[in-house]
């Protein structure tokens, strides 16, 4: 389960939004491109789908109202 910050055409945006994540104190990451050819980045990834929420529900009240979950597996 993923906290989506956003998704961008060019890649060099994906690392911007990835460091501008970082020094506000979020475990972001790159989770790759999806099949629209857009990078994801997501503000932190979670074990279950309730610790997604409670993690979507203060992001999107802090920082980031259109922040949303995405389920996908990872490698």
């Amino acid at each position: 389960f993923h906290v989506v910050a956003g998704a961008f055409r060019v890649k060099a945006n994906s690392e911007r939004k990835l460091q501008q994540l970082k020094t506000l104190g979020y475990n972001a990451r790159l989770i790759g491109v999806n099949r629209y050819g857009l990078h994801q980045v997501v503000y932190e990834s979670f074990e279950t789908r309730k610790e997604a929420e409670k993690a979507l529900f203060k992001i999107r009240k802090a920082h980031n109202r259109s922040a949303w979950m995405l389920v996908k597996s990872m490698p």
